[in-house]
């Protein structure tokens, strides 16, 4: 019995030496590199994340996204060349879970119910509520003290970047998501009025530069048939009312105040509610005294982008004098667009002479983040560490190299030719998702790739702009769950009300008549507790380092 237990103890020593010099040989080997392709570039972190260099991990790891899809997108994301050539990398499998509609109800389901993905990715994954929601519950994990280590190059944008570092930044000083920046100068520039010089050439008119000569012109193309139809279906004046690219907003310069559709603006660091200032106040009288002349569109307040598109590009003449769009060839379409010429900011009776000057960059906050649910968050920023980099950035927004992108020799990137029968948006998303992406396209890397088309045309309307613009627009902010819990109540009132009574001046003529009694409703409404929350949490975003 003795001589048998011995026996066995003996065997397993054996056993335990020879696994134990297996064990030797196969590090020595991946130390080698030789056997093991995708070894460590540089040694793992104790998370087993390779700290620098490709693949991010030896052994693979899978991760869940969650994101929205772009409705130009045909493909699902993982058979996307972009895509694949990224896992093939990184070593990292995404398991993607992507929506065109309904992502809103299936993200809150997932929140409500804990069953949530590693990751939300991508441009509008989450809004500022979800983040100061659901950040502060710990469902999704602060980034600020990883960032540094397992995203050094996201850590590098956001030092030599201060503002948007505090526009990521909540008011309990953590950090939930990494954004989506898209920088270009053409940025800056929002909406822009377009004017048909064929019809000012036909009248015998200059362009108009100031509010008493815009009026007079409008009044001539009501009147003198200048599309030559032989009908009167000119409109003087058209745009969206209340719409970011469509609207009049930076219209209101000409008054002494630039507006915007969030009638928020800042001066000499005080926040302002622009509807309850006496400019605002003119702006509306000059436009009612147009209004009520049948010289601003009668549908101004009620018709939706489709019908205002549909009467800019009517068949066979123009009917537009005036409007106001992103660019001209999408409100009036390529048979008309030839027509139109910016129309530089207008000089008020004042002498004020002034345009919105927005930040030169797409912002959108929730590009990446993470989850509580996720048991891999140092793998999670690194592999989007190596997306924010330029070349997979610019693939990722804008397609492959090879396939849409060419590198040149400078260093510089330029596109190839769209196929027949695609437009550009299409041939981009064929193979990479674009604007649903989380990348960061900075100043430099936009500088090296080839303008299209659509930033020629804005960089020529910036030339126009430039000199009038100033940048009075409120930071883009995160609020705490109280304040926007608050803010959005006190906005609810606030907010329905001034788009219930401007559009009534307008069309009436009675903002003088009505004004003293509007102000008072708003200090009703608690006007000044909400410029209270918008000034402390200004106050607190300038003190951010």
């Amino acid at each position: 019995m003795q001589s048998k237990k011995w026996t066995k103890i003996g065997f397993i020593l054996v056993l335990a030496f020879t696994l134990l010099l297996s064990a030797c040989s196969s590090d020595k080997k991946n130390n080698e590199g030789g056997e093991n392709k995708k070894g460590p570039a540089s040694g793992e972190d104790a998370s087993g994340v390779n700290l620098t260099g490709l693949p991010i991990v030896s052994d693979q790891v899978t991760l869940k996204f969650m994101t929205t899809k772009a409705a130009q997108q045909k493909k699902p994301h993982e058979e996307m060349k972009v895509v694949k050539d990224f896992e093939t990398e990184t070593n990292v499998h995404i398991e993607w879970d992507a929506a065109v509609e309904g992502y809103a109800e299936k993200k809150n389901l997932m929140f409500a119910g804990g069953e949530l993905p590693d990751v939300f990715f991508g441009a509008e994954s989450l809004t500022d509520d979800d983040l100061m929601k659901y950040g502060p519950q710990g469902m999704l994990i602060a980034l600020e003290d990883l960032i540094p280590k397992f995203a050094p190059h996201i850590h590098e944008i956001l030092e030599a970047n201060p503002e948007i570092k505090k526009m990521i930044t909540a008011p309990d000083g953590h950090i939930y998501s990494i954004p989506q920046i898209q920088e270009g100068p053409e940025q800056a520039l929002g909406e822009v009025m377009f004017i048909n010089k064929a019809w000012l050439d036909k009248l015998g008119l200059p362009v108009p530069a100031t509010t008493e000569e815009f009026e007079q012109t409008l009044k001539a193309f009501k009147e003198k048939d200048p599309n030559g139809n032989n009908k009167a279906d000119e409109i003087p004046l058209s745009f969206l009312y209340g719409n970011t690219l469509n609207g009049i907003s930076s219209f209101h310069g000409a008054f002494g105040l630039l507006d915007t559709p969030a009638h928020i603006s800042v001066k000499d660091d005080k926040v302002v509610f622009n509807p309850a200032q006496t400019e605002y106040k003119e702006a509306t009288a000059y436009l009612g005294k147009l209004f009520t002349q049948g010289l601003i569109d009668k549908e101004v307040f009620t018709h939706d982008r489709n019908v205002y598109f549909a009467k800019g590009k009517n068949e066979g003449v123009a009917l537009y004098g005036v409007f106001s769009g992103f660019r001209a060839v999408n409100v009036v379409g390529a048979e008309h667009m030839a027509q139109y010429v910016p129309l530089p900011p207008l000089k008020g009776t004042g002498g004020s002479q002034l345009w919105n000057e927005y930040n030169p960059h797409y912002f959108t906050r929730a590009g990446f983040a993470i989850t509580s649910e996720n048991r891999h968050p140092e793998v999670s920023l690194r592999w989007v560490d190596e997306l924010y980099k330029e070349k997979n950035a610019l693939q990722w927004a804008y397609g492959p190299i090879g396939t849409t992108l060419k590198e040149n020799p400078d260093g510089g990137y330029s596109f190839l030719p769209t196929p027949e029968g695609m437009n550009f948006d299409e041939f981009r998303h064929s193979e990479a998702p674009g604007n649903t992406t989380a990348t960061a396209i900075l100043m430099d890397t936009a500088d090296k790739l080839e303008s299209n088309e659509a930033k020629l045309e804005r960089m020529e309307y910036l030339k126009v702009y430039e000199p009038f613009m100033e940048n009075t627009t409120y930071p883009n902010i995160l609020f705490s769950a109280e304040d926007t819990e608050r803010m959005a109540i006190l906005k609810a009132d606030i907010m329905s009300y001034v788009l219930q009574m401007q559009p009534n001046w307008i069309m009436n003529g009675t903002v003088d008549k009505e004004w003293d009694g509007f102000i008072k409703k708003l200090d009703d409404m608690g006007l000044k507790e909400m410029l209270d929350i918008l000034q402390s949490n200004y106050e607190r975003y300038q003190s951010l380092k």
